[in-house]
């Protein structure tokens, strides 16, 4: 099996192909990093490692490409993401302590963060990204129940450990990800089937609030699909291009940067969690539950079907 960076993933050539709508044909067959991961979510490569998050098993796995290995585990964490942090610290999410843990790249726990600076805690912190100078955002999405209320929100730590509240009453805050000039954060809306869009300021608060995209408007409306089915984890590449896990909808939905279709990804689990680009966006890494339940579940590695020359 071929090492993150190379152009090879288990035989699967990463050739590329037009960025227009394509199908999983065009991209590739699905090759699998984990077979048997408990409910994973959360995705991070960084410096040649993949790491992502167990919700099931309350730890963090990393794959160099040849073996998966445990990094950090928690009791009780229930984590949801891996994000980067400093350069020689993770940031992981725990859903259900409702904290943040900062851990070092050897799985030692370095600090927990359970309130922001007014105090407040943040229920349900679920996705992270990177906000181009050192910190990051992330979701606290509320109540996952079908009549919630919308009380998720988005938090912004900037690289000195200051963490601030940026947009509130969000119908369960999903995905968050960064435009490539830092100028738009994009949030899922998980209960509502949106994507919302931000504008970035200067000092990391969000303002313009607006529906980037309806997901219904890419997939269809469907009156027999479950509650829980909506976007869940996002990704944006240099282009622009974003990359929407829909959970319960077993695939993948990239739009470019106007938010037209181009691309679908099929993925054999129902419950997609989320997604992460390799460091030269030749290969996505897709988390995908068996369930909605903390229980089975698979890692798996594509060739990026709307990967561009640089």
């Amino acid at each position: 099996m071929a090492r993150l960076g190379d152009s090879v993933v288990a035989g699967l050539s990463l050739a590329v192909v037009p960025a227009m709508a394509v199908s999983l044909a065009a991209a590739g067959a699905l090759t699998v990093v984990n077979p048997d991961s408990v409910y994973p979510e959360g995705p991070l490569v960084r410096d040649g490692t993949l790491y992502y998050a167990e919700m099931g098993s309350d730890r963090v796995m990393a794959w160099d490409g040849v073996s998966n290995t445990v990094l950090w585990s928690r009791p009780g964490c229930l984590p949801t993401t891996v994000a980067a942090w400093a350069a020689d610290e993770l940031i992981v999410l725990c859903h259900r302590e409702e904290l943040l843990a900062r851990i070092g790249l050897d799985g030692e726990t370095l600090g927990l963060i359970d309130a922001d600076e007014t105090g407040q805690g943040f229920p349900n912190p679920n996705a992270a990204t990177s906000d181009g100078r050192g910190g990051l955002y992330f979701s606290s999405s509320g109540r996952f129940a079908p009549r919630a209320a919308a009380t998720g929100a988005i938090l912004h730590l900037d690289r000195d450990g200051r963490l601030g509240r940026v947009a509130e009453d969000i119908h369960y805050a999903n995905g968050v990800a960064l435009s490539p000039d830092g100028g738009t954060l994009f949030v899922s809306e998980h209960l509502s089937r949106n994507v919302l869009a931000f504008d970035v300021s200067g000092d990391g608060s969000l303002s313009g609030r607006r529906v980037f995209l309806r997901l219904d408007d890419l997939v269809g409306s469907d009156a027999e699909r479950g509650w829980e089915v909506g976007p869940d984890g996002l990704a944006v590449d240099r282009r622009g291009n974003l990359y929407i896990a829909e959970y319960g909808g077993g695939r993948l939905v990239v739009v470019d940067a106007g938010g037209a279709h181009l691309a679908t990804i099929p993925v054999p689990n129902a419950y997609v969690t989320s997604m992460a680009l390799s460091a030269d966006e030749a290969q996505l890494f897709i988390t995908a539950p068996d369930s909605q339940f903390a229980t089975g579940g698979a890692v798996y590695a594509i060739a990026n079907p709307v990967r561009q020359p640089d």
